[in-house]
């Protein structure tokens, strides 16, 4: 346990398609600077074919990273020798190596703060990627081909009747309409019980001001 510093050459950098190695790939080239870092858990190991890790264990995960940085003056080869005997030396104990302990997403669920637990699927409601799409759709249908709001819903229920049919199709489409109706009133009360109150209290504040003749800014259009 504890920091440890993991010096990786550029010449050590190999490029990949996912988990699958690139065979004979253009090495690393650094000549122009670098402008990003990105890490990937993944349970495949690095390789031309597909391989999964015996010892992957899915869940919830830490690391720690101090800082990232460069080094120089080191003796590249010296280097790689020693990643390629500690590869070798964790391929042959790889039975004695002890998994760290992880959390399941049911251990991590059962952990959460009892409020968190309550606002979290009113969150997903609102807040879901789903949603966010089906607002991007009805935008293009309406903007695009020049469709009201019921036209769009008509026209999603006979894009789902050719997979799951008829019924199934007007009962997901009620579904949908219904959470989205439920999204617009909450965002409505929202704006009404927190952001109208607001914008009133500014506007007192600065007509006070303004009454009183202090220095008020204004916001001038160009």
């Amino acid at each position: 346990d504890g920091m440890a510093t993991v010096k990786v050459p550029f010449s050590s950098f190999q490029m990949v398609r996912g988990p699958r190695l690139v065979p004979n790939g253009p090495p690393l080239d650094v000549s122009n600077g670098l402008y990003q870092i990105g890490m990937t858990m993944s349970k495949f190991a690095l390789g031309v074919n597909t391989t999964e890790l015996e010892n992957f264990r899915p869940g919830y995960f830490e690391l720690q990273i101090k800082e990232i940085g460069f080094y120089q003056n080191v003796n590249v080869n010296e280097v790689v020798k020693e990643e390629a005997e500690s590869q070798a030396q964790a391929t042959v104990s790889t039975s004695a190596v002890v998994a760290p302990d992880t959390l399941t997403k049911e251990e991590v669920a059962k952990r959460r703060p009892l409020p968190l637990k309550v606002m979290l699927p009113i969150l997903k409601l609102f807040f879901s990627e789903k949603a966010n799409r089906r607002k991007s759709a009805l935008n293009i249908l309406q903007q695009k081909r020049n469709m009201t709001r019921t036209q769009a819903i008509l026209f999603g229920i006979k894009s789902r009747q050719k997979s799951i049919g008829l019924i199934p199709s007007i009962m997901k489409t009620m579904t949908i309409v219904s959470v989205d109706v439920a999204r617009i009133t909450f965002f409505t009360l929202v704006k009404v019980c927190i952001f109208t109150p607001l914008k009133l209290v500014r506007r007192t504040i600065h007509t006070v001001k303004k009454a009183l003749g202090m220095n008020v800014k204004t916001k001038e259009g160009r």
